[in-house]
């Protein structure tokens, strides 16, 4: 299993595509660090004569602004990252479940390090003094958890589609359906219920901006683009409600869910329960003890009421 994985890692790693998007991240999070500059500094006196924004007011924007990026960004290349395993002609013959597993650790392992190499602009945010080490931490979980579960979603629909070109445009066209249909839950709505909350809170941007929320600032030059913002993620929920909590545990169950029936279809026919099937379902029964065990710790998110 660790040779298989090696061999996985060595050869995504070396593919062209990694070689571009790799410092591509760093540009594009570059590149947004530049326009939230230029946006505080904007609403200095010597330009407009607006209010300055407050050193609390930059950190909460360039949080916002970075991880949005972020995870904008990962979601879009993250399969086309997930068919450089796939050869170029389609199409491929059966993945065995080791490595459909194995494929999707590297590809899990390779969004952790375009992450990663993002903390340079992510480390100046404490320096504005409105961000707590918890709130980064806990945004970062959700861009990590994002990316995890696209990386699923996208190595599923490819291995099962088994064509590149066919596997990417479905898997594009599920990620596009997925989030338009939690925005227009959220601003169309108008009563909160357990159904809006768990749409809303199963669209990764608003799970992100769910853990900055809190802490916008209620007036100032970035009040109205912050409200704004949380009218298209939350809709009627509250802007304190940890979606985030709810958005994390779903995730898992579905990444779960994935790489069960990925494992299972993918492999050769007649297909026969295997050794991976066994440790699967170990695994998900685990999960599910656990998240019910810990219920108290999501299970809030559920009952929240309009205020």
């Amino acid at each position: 299993m660790i040779e298989l994985f090696r061999s996985e890692w060595q050869q995504l790693i070396r593919h062209r595509r990694v070689i571009l998007l790799l410092p591509g991240t760093v540009i594009v999070v570059w590149l947004v660090s530049l326009q939230l500059l230029q946006l505080s500094d904007a609403t200095s006196p010597d330009r407009t004569g607006l209010t300055p924004l407050f050193n609390a007011q930059i950190g909460r924007l360039f949080a916002t602004g970075l991880c949005l990026a972020l995870q904008g960004w990962l979601t879009v290349v993250t399969p086309l990252l997930a068919i450089s395993f796939f050869p170029v002609f389609a199409p491929s013959p059966p993945l065995p479940p080791a490595h459909f597993l194995t494929r999707l650790l590297a590809l899990w392992m390779l969004m952790v390090l375009f992450i990663i190499v993002t903390f340079p602009f992510f480390s100046l945010l404490p320096l504005f003094g409105s961000l707590s080490l918890a709130e980064i931490s806990w945004a970062l979980s959700v861009v990590v958890t994002t990316a995890w579960l696209v990386s699923t979603l996208a190595l599923s629909g490819i291995t099962l589609i088994q064509q590149r070109p066919a596997g990417l445009f479905v898997t594009y066209i599920v990620i596009l359906g997925w989030f338009l249909a939690a925005f227009l839950m959220a601003r169309t709505s108008t009563s909160l219920t357990i159904a809006t909350i768990i749409v809303v809170a199963s669209n990764p941007f608003a799970a992100l901006i769910a853990t900055l929320a809190p802490a916008f600032p209620p007036a100032g030059p970035i009040a109205s683009d912050l409200n704004t913002l949380l009218q298209w993620t939350h809709g009627v929920v509250e802007r304190d409600v940890p979606l985030y909590l709810l958005y994390i545990t779903g995730s898992g169950l579905a990444i779960l869910l994935f790489i069960g029936i990925s494992g299972f279809i993918s492999r050769p026919k007649p297909r026969h329960w295997q050794r991976f099937d066994t440790w699967w379902s170990v695994v998900l029964v685990v999960y599910l003890v656990i998240a019910y065990a810990g219920r108290e710790w999501w299970l809030p998110v559920l009952t929240t009421t309009a205020r």
